[in-house]
Protein backbone atom coordinates (compact mmCIF):
# COMPACT_ATOMS: atom_id res chain seq x y z
CA UNK A 1 0.00 0.00 0.00
CA UNK A 2 1.36 3.41 -0.95
CA UNK A 3 1.81 5.98 1.86
CA UNK A 4 -0.91 8.56 2.44
CA UNK A 5 -0.53 11.81 0.53
CA UNK A 6 -2.10 14.17 3.10
CA UNK A 7 -0.19 16.88 4.91
CA UNK A 8 1.57 16.23 8.20
CA UNK A 9 -0.18 17.36 11.37
CA UNK A 10 0.48 16.51 15.05
CA UNK A 11 -0.64 13.07 16.19
CA UNK A 12 -2.78 14.75 18.85
CA UNK A 13 -4.88 16.30 16.08
CA UNK A 14 -5.26 12.99 14.23
CA UNK A 15 -6.28 11.39 17.53
CA UNK A 16 -9.26 13.75 17.74
CA UNK A 17 -10.71 12.44 14.45
CA UNK A 18 -13.89 10.49 15.20
CA UNK A 19 -13.99 7.27 13.21
CA UNK A 20 -15.98 4.12 13.86
CA UNK A 21 -17.85 1.45 11.98
CA UNK A 22 -21.61 1.85 12.00
CA UNK A 23 -22.56 -1.22 10.02
CA UNK A 24 -21.31 -3.58 7.32
CA UNK A 25 -23.55 -5.84 5.26
CA UNK A 26 -23.00 -8.23 2.35
CA UNK A 27 -26.09 -9.43 0.47
CA UNK A 28 -29.18 -8.38 -1.47
CA UNK A 29 -30.51 -4.84 -1.14
CA UNK A 30 -33.41 -4.69 1.31
CA UNK A 31 -36.54 -2.75 0.45
CA UNK A 32 -35.57 -0.31 3.22
CA UNK A 33 -32.49 0.62 1.19
CA UNK A 34 -34.57 2.00 -1.69
CA UNK A 35 -36.08 5.47 -2.02
CA UNK A 36 -35.33 8.84 -0.43
CA UNK A 37 -33.43 9.09 2.82
CA UNK A 38 -31.05 11.18 4.86
CA UNK A 39 -27.68 9.80 5.80
CA UNK A 40 -25.38 11.71 8.11
CA UNK A 41 -22.58 9.18 7.66
CA UNK A 42 -20.04 8.08 5.09
CA UNK A 43 -20.66 4.91 3.10
CA UNK A 44 -19.00 2.69 0.52
CA UNK A 45 -20.86 0.19 -1.68
CA UNK A 46 -19.39 -2.56 -3.80
CA UNK A 47 -21.98 -3.58 -6.40
CA UNK A 48 -21.61 -7.31 -6.68
CA UNK A 49 -24.55 -7.54 -9.04
CA UNK A 50 -27.03 -5.12 -10.61
CA UNK A 51 -26.74 -1.34 -10.61
CA UNK A 52 -27.65 1.77 -8.60
CA UNK A 53 -28.39 5.42 -9.27
CA UNK A 54 -28.02 8.03 -6.52
CA UNK A 55 -29.57 11.49 -6.84
CA UNK A 56 -28.91 14.57 -4.77
CA UNK A 57 -30.50 17.73 -6.09
CA UNK A 58 -29.54 17.99 -9.76
CA UNK A 59 -26.58 15.65 -9.42
CA UNK A 60 -26.59 11.97 -10.44
CA UNK A 61 -24.15 9.18 -9.75
CA UNK A 62 -24.31 5.62 -11.09
CA UNK A 63 -22.49 2.39 -10.42
CA UNK A 64 -22.86 -1.13 -11.74
CA UNK A 65 -21.58 -4.60 -10.93
CA UNK A 66 -17.85 -4.59 -10.29
CA UNK A 67 -17.70 -0.97 -9.10
CA UNK A 68 -17.35 0.71 -5.73
CA UNK A 69 -19.49 3.80 -5.13
CA UNK A 70 -18.82 6.30 -2.35
CA UNK A 71 -22.18 8.15 -2.12
CA UNK A 72 -22.34 11.67 -0.71
CA UNK A 73 -23.86 12.08 2.77
CA UNK A 74 -27.01 14.13 3.28
CA UNK A 75 -30.44 14.07 1.65
CA UNK A 76 -30.42 11.74 -1.33
CA UNK A 77 -32.47 9.18 -3.19
CA UNK A 78 -31.05 5.82 -4.20
CA UNK A 79 -32.56 3.36 -6.64
CA UNK A 80 -31.11 -0.14 -6.93
CA UNK A 81 -32.06 -2.59 -9.65
CA UNK A 82 -34.19 -5.54 -8.53
CA UNK A 83 -31.28 -7.97 -8.85
CA UNK A 84 -28.78 -5.80 -6.96
CA UNK A 85 -26.46 -7.31 -4.37
CA UNK A 86 -23.81 -5.29 -2.59
CA UNK A 87 -21.20 -5.09 0.10
CA UNK A 88 -22.16 -1.98 2.07
CA UNK A 89 -19.98 -0.29 4.68
CA UNK A 90 -21.35 2.62 6.74
CA UNK A 91 -18.89 4.47 8.93
CA UNK A 92 -18.34 7.72 10.76
CA UNK A 93 -15.39 9.97 9.95
CA UNK A 94 -15.77 13.48 11.36
CA UNK A 95 -13.72 16.07 13.16
CA UNK A 96 -14.95 17.17 16.60
CA UNK A 97 -15.66 20.59 15.12
CA UNK A 98 -18.36 18.98 12.96
CA UNK A 99 -16.63 18.84 9.57
CA UNK A 100 -16.77 15.57 7.66
CA UNK A 101 -13.36 14.04 7.06
CA UNK A 102 -14.27 13.97 3.35
CA UNK A 103 -16.30 17.08 2.56
CA UNK A 104 -15.89 17.34 -1.22
CA UNK A 105 -15.56 14.91 -4.10
CA UNK A 106 -17.82 12.09 -2.90
CA UNK A 107 -20.19 10.50 -5.35
CA UNK A 108 -17.10 8.80 -6.74
CA UNK A 109 -17.27 5.39 -8.43
CA UNK A 110 -14.18 3.27 -9.09
CA UNK A 111 -13.59 -0.15 -10.60
CA UNK A 112 -13.08 -2.86 -7.98
CA UNK A 113 -10.31 -4.37 -10.12
CA UNK A 114 -8.40 -1.08 -9.97
CA UNK A 115 -8.46 -1.11 -6.16
CA UNK A 116 -8.52 -4.74 -4.96
CA UNK A 117 -7.22 -3.63 -1.57
CA UNK A 118 -10.69 -2.29 -0.72
CA UNK A 119 -12.23 -5.76 -0.86
CA UNK A 120 -9.25 -7.29 0.92
CA UNK A 121 -9.76 -4.87 3.82
CA UNK A 122 -13.58 -5.12 3.86
CA UNK A 123 -14.08 -8.89 3.84
CA UNK A 124 -12.34 -9.74 7.17
CA UNK A 125 -14.34 -6.91 8.74
CA UNK A 126 -17.62 -8.19 7.27
CA UNK A 127 -16.96 -11.77 8.42
CA UNK A 128 -16.02 -10.61 11.92
CA UNK A 129 -19.19 -8.51 12.31
CA UNK A 130 -21.40 -11.27 10.94
CA UNK A 131 -19.88 -13.77 13.36
CA UNK A 132 -19.88 -11.59 16.49
CA UNK A 133 -22.96 -9.39 16.02
CA UNK A 134 -25.60 -11.60 14.35
CA UNK A 135 -28.53 -9.84 16.04
CA UNK A 136 -27.39 -6.23 15.53
CA UNK A 137 -29.45 -4.19 13.07
CA UNK A 138 -27.98 -0.68 13.43
CA UNK A 139 -25.09 1.29 14.95
CA UNK A 140 -22.61 -1.27 16.30
CA UNK A 141 -21.34 1.23 18.87
CA UNK A 142 -24.52 0.71 20.89
CA UNK A 143 -24.13 -3.10 20.90
CA UNK A 144 -22.66 -4.78 24.03
CA UNK A 145 -19.44 -6.73 23.46
CA UNK A 146 -16.44 -8.02 25.44
CA UNK A 147 -13.22 -6.05 25.43
CA UNK A 148 -11.34 -8.43 23.15
CA UNK A 149 -14.09 -8.13 20.52
CA UNK A 150 -13.88 -4.34 20.74
CA UNK A 151 -10.12 -4.35 20.17
CA UNK A 152 -10.34 -6.77 17.24
CA UNK A 153 -13.15 -4.74 15.64
CA UNK A 154 -11.10 -1.54 15.95
CA UNK A 155 -8.07 -3.23 14.39
CA UNK A 156 -10.04 -4.49 11.39
CA UNK A 157 -11.85 -1.17 10.98
CA UNK A 158 -8.59 0.79 11.20
CA UNK A 159 -7.29 -1.25 8.27
CA UNK A 160 -10.48 -0.50 6.31
CA UNK A 161 -10.48 3.27 6.94
CA UNK A 162 -6.76 3.51 6.14
CA UNK A 163 -7.41 1.74 2.83
CA UNK A 164 -10.34 4.06 2.02
CA UNK A 165 -8.20 7.14 2.66
CA UNK A 166 -5.42 5.79 0.42
CA UNK A 167 -7.86 5.01 -2.41
CA UNK A 168 -9.81 8.26 -2.21
CA UNK A 169 -6.70 10.44 -2.06
CA UNK A 170 -5.27 8.50 -5.00
CA UNK A 171 -8.48 9.38 -6.86
CA UNK A 172 -8.16 13.06 -5.96
CA UNK A 173 -10.61 13.19 -3.02
CA UNK A 174 -8.61 14.89 -0.27
CA UNK A 175 -9.55 14.80 3.43
CA UNK A 176 -10.34 17.97 5.33
CA UNK A 177 -8.49 19.19 8.40
CA UNK A 178 -9.85 20.29 11.73
CA UNK A 179 -10.25 23.99 12.33
CA UNK A 180 -8.73 25.60 15.41
CA UNK A 181 -10.43 24.59 18.64
CA UNK A 182 -9.85 25.30 22.32
CA UNK A 183 -8.17 22.20 23.85
CA UNK A 184 -10.53 22.32 26.87
CA UNK A 185 -13.53 22.22 24.52
CA UNK A 186 -11.94 19.35 22.62
CA UNK A 187 -11.51 17.45 25.88
CA UNK A 188 -15.16 18.05 26.80
CA UNK A 189 -16.36 16.90 23.38
CA UNK A 190 -14.33 13.69 23.61
CA UNK A 191 -15.91 12.95 26.96
CA UNK A 192 -19.44 13.60 25.67
CA UNK A 193 -18.89 11.59 22.49
CA UNK A 194 -17.70 8.65 24.57
CA UNK A 195 -20.51 8.80 27.10
CA UNK A 196 -23.21 6.09 26.79
CA UNK A 197 -26.48 7.53 25.53
CA UNK A 198 -28.41 5.98 28.40
CA UNK A 199 -26.47 7.93 31.05
CA UNK A 200 -27.57 11.43 32.12
CA UNK A 201 -25.33 14.29 31.14
CA UNK A 202 -24.04 16.27 34.16
CA UNK A 203 -22.71 19.72 33.19
CA UNK A 204 -21.11 20.32 36.61
CA UNK A 205 -19.15 17.08 36.47
CA UNK A 206 -18.05 17.69 32.88
CA UNK A 207 -16.98 21.27 33.60
CA UNK A 208 -14.87 20.22 36.61
CA UNK A 209 -13.25 17.41 34.58
CA UNK A 210 -11.96 19.87 31.98
CA UNK A 211 -11.03 22.62 34.44
CA UNK A 212 -13.83 25.08 33.67
CA UNK A 213 -16.93 26.51 35.27
CA UNK A 214 -20.28 25.59 33.73
CA UNK A 215 -20.57 29.14 32.37
CA UNK A 216 -17.14 28.97 30.75
CA UNK A 217 -17.86 25.51 29.35
CA UNK A 218 -21.11 26.59 27.72
CA UNK A 219 -19.53 29.79 26.39
CA UNK A 220 -17.03 27.63 24.49
CA UNK A 221 -19.79 25.35 23.16
CA UNK A 222 -21.93 28.29 22.05
CA UNK A 223 -18.97 29.92 20.33
CA UNK A 224 -18.11 26.74 18.39
CA UNK A 225 -21.53 25.16 17.78
CA UNK A 226 -24.21 27.66 18.78
CA UNK A 227 -25.56 25.31 21.48
CA UNK A 228 -24.81 24.45 25.11
CA UNK A 229 -22.89 21.35 26.17
CA UNK A 230 -26.16 19.69 27.21
CA UNK A 231 -27.76 20.50 23.85
CA UNK A 232 -24.67 19.06 22.08
CA UNK A 233 -25.15 15.75 23.91
CA UNK A 234 -28.92 15.81 23.29
CA UNK A 235 -28.29 16.21 19.57
CA UNK A 236 -26.26 13.02 19.68
CA UNK A 237 -29.09 11.18 21.45
CA UNK A 238 -31.67 12.57 19.03
CA UNK A 239 -29.72 11.51 15.94
CA UNK A 240 -29.48 7.99 17.33
CA UNK A 241 -33.24 8.00 18.03
CA UNK A 242 -33.92 8.98 14.40
CA UNK A 243 -31.63 6.28 13.05
CA UNK A 244 -33.13 3.52 15.20
CA UNK A 245 -36.74 4.52 14.60
CA UNK A 246 -36.17 4.42 10.84
CA UNK A 247 -33.91 1.39 10.54
CA UNK A 248 -34.74 -0.95 13.40
CA UNK A 249 -37.82 -3.07 14.20
CA UNK A 250 -37.32 -2.41 17.94
CA UNK A 251 -40.41 -1.29 19.82
CA UNK A 252 -40.56 2.43 20.64
CA UNK A 253 -40.59 1.59 24.35
CA UNK A 254 -37.35 -0.38 23.98
CA UNK A 255 -35.72 2.54 22.17
CA UNK A 256 -36.82 4.88 24.96
CA UNK A 257 -35.17 2.70 27.62
CA UNK A 258 -32.04 2.30 25.48
CA UNK A 259 -31.68 6.09 25.47
CA UNK A 260 -32.12 6.32 29.24
CA UNK A 261 -35.74 7.47 29.49
CA UNK A 262 -37.68 6.14 32.46
CA UNK A 263 -41.00 6.08 30.60
CA UNK A 264 -42.41 6.11 27.09
CA UNK A 265 -44.38 9.38 27.65
CA UNK A 266 -41.17 11.15 28.71
CA UNK A 267 -39.39 9.94 25.56
CA UNK A 268 -42.34 10.89 23.35
CA UNK A 269 -42.53 14.43 24.76
CA UNK A 270 -38.74 14.87 24.35
CA UNK A 271 -38.89 13.63 20.75
CA UNK A 272 -41.94 15.74 19.84
CA UNK A 273 -40.25 18.94 21.05
CA UNK A 274 -37.45 18.30 18.56
CA UNK A 275 -39.32 16.87 15.58
CA UNK A 276 -42.91 18.07 15.92
CA UNK A 277 -44.07 14.44 15.77
CA UNK A 278 -44.27 11.63 18.28
CA UNK A 279 -41.79 8.76 17.78
CA UNK A 280 -44.61 6.56 16.42
CA UNK A 281 -45.82 9.28 14.04
CA UNK A 282 -42.26 9.82 12.77
CA UNK A 283 -41.80 6.07 12.27
CA UNK A 284 -45.12 5.71 10.42
CA UNK A 285 -44.16 8.57 8.09
CA UNK A 286 -40.74 7.11 7.33
CA UNK A 287 -40.49 5.40 3.89
CA UNK A 288 -37.51 3.38 5.12
CA UNK A 289 -39.41 1.99 8.09
CA UNK A 290 -42.53 1.24 6.03
CA UNK A 291 -40.36 -0.79 3.67
CA UNK A 292 -38.73 -2.56 6.61
CA UNK A 293 -42.12 -3.40 8.12
CA UNK A 294 -43.44 -4.75 4.81
CA UNK A 295 -40.39 -6.98 4.50
CA UNK A 296 -40.98 -8.47 7.95
CA UNK A 297 -44.71 -9.18 7.43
Amino acid sequence: MKPLTVRLIPLAEWASLHTHLIWIYDGPVSSAGQGSMFSAHHAAWLLRRGRVEVRQGQQRWRAEAGQWLFPPPGDRSQLFSDDARLLSVRYRATWPTGEDFFEKGLGLSVAATAHPELLRAAMPLARFVDRNFPAATIDLMQTPAPLEVHFRLQTLFARWIETVVVVLTREGVMPSHMGRIDPRLLDAMRRLDGQPLSQPMAENTLARAVGLSVTQLNRLFFRQFGVSSRAYFEQRRFQHALDVLESSPSAVKEIAYELGFSSLPHFSAWFRRRRGLSPREFRQASPAHRALSAKNV
